[in-house]
């Protein structure tokens, strides 16, 4: 240690080793004498007992720990990342899908690393990760109590034609309750809608929230829910935020892999609609139901699918125990779904709710 230090430096040193002894002399502890100086009892140490040098030291990300992945098993989770990303699936999607056949290979949290050091981009949207702020008020505890519906535009084939896709979403599942596409945004159109999604789930919910649009608040469509006994709710004045289950599926729809860009005709148009609902309420690991499918959420058989999936983590657990640092734990749906809680909820309710959740 001398040699790699100057001659001003060792009698810096030594004075310090010689306060300490003096200190240590009239009864003071290494713990108190070295508090003076400004030493932790291993620097101490380590002065008097250096460690042996390294001629050439591994480095970090090289030494094989016993929870490291093999390179079998990396290359496993890179062929099945690339293969995502050349269908436009995200690597949340596909390690859920890799669940649901058995064998994840290894965590989430294992794929969503080696996705980013192999630079493997698995999305084909960019995730705003701004909150919406404060919105209408109402809660939900389960399906068929909220419902959420807009209108969106799917461009034609020719510049100004336009076709309208109505969709109504149950607010606890996420799941499409309705849809239709015409030609045109009519209210007559949007109160068949509803007449028909009544009838064929029969059932009806309590509230129903959609924008100011004219379809939204027609006369037609008003006597439709006064007769259920419906409450309406709608966007607040100026603030485009206040249906975003509506716009977030809206966008996953339009960014899925199969869109066609324009329409050529009404029959096109629709056909592409009806894809991708059936293959988003049944198919779709939705990242807001801890990866469960609108439709398993609805019908409440996401609990099988929920004990499946944590049986086979548990197996590769067992697999490869030098892994998991500790048991591994799938979250489950949350249990409450709500919009501005403080104005219909007290603060005892609204801490179980997000306890539960």
């Amino acid at each position: 240690m001398t040699g790699q230090v100057s001659a001003e430096q060792e009698r810096f040193l030594a004075a310090e080793q010689a306060l300490v002894d003096d200190l240590r002399q009239a009864g003071w502890s290494l713990r108190r004498s070295l508090s003076v100086i400004g030493l932790s009892r291993s620097s101490w140490h380590y002065r008097s007992h250096p460690r042996p040098g390294i001629a050439s030291p591994t480095p970090h990300r090289g030494r094989a720990y016993p929870n490291r992945v093999g390179e079998q098993d990396q290359q496993r989770i890179i062929g099945l990342l690339r293969s995502a990303a050349q269908q436009g699936i995200s690597a949340y999607q596909a390690w859920f899908d890799a669940l649901d056949a058995g064998d994840p290979v290894a965590s989430l949290s294992t794929w969503y690393r080696i996705a980013r050091a192999e630079r493997i981009r698995c999305t084909t949207a960019r995730r705003s990760r701004k909150r919406s702020s404060a919105m209408p008020q109402w809660h939900a505890t389960g399906p068929n109590q909220v419902w959420c519906w807009d209108i969106t535009k799917l461009p034609g084939r020719y510049k100004g034609q336009w076709f309208n896709l109505y969709a109504v979403i149950d607010v606890f599942s996420r799941r499409i309750m309705a849809w239709r596409v015409e030609d045109c945004e009519d209210d007559q159109l949007a109160a068949d809608m509803f007449t028909t999604a009544f009838t064929t789930h029969g059932v009806h919910p309590r509230i129903v929230h959609s924008d100011g649009g004219p379809s939204m608040m027609s006369d037609e469509l008003a006597r439709v829910f006064r007769a259920m006994g419906i409450t309406r709710s709608r966007n607040r004045p100026r603030v485009s935020n206040d249906n975003p289950h509506m716009e977030s599926w809206f966008k996953t729809a339009k960014y899925h892999r199969d869109w066609p860009g324009y329409f050529t005709d009404l029959d096109a148009a629709r056909s592409w609609a009806a894809r991708r609902v059936t293959d988003y309420n049944q198919h779709h690991a939705h990242s807001s139901l801890a990866g469960h499918t609108p439709q398993s959420v609805h019908d409440g058989t996401w609990h099988q699918v929920h004990h499946r999936r944590q049986a086979t983590l548990e197996a590769l657990a067992h697999r490869y125990p030098q892994r998991f640092t500790q048991p591994p734990h799938l979250a489950t749906p949350p249990a409450h779904a709500w919009l501005n809680p403080d104005g219909i909820l007290d603060e005892q309710t609204r801490r179980e709710c997000l306890h539960t959740g």
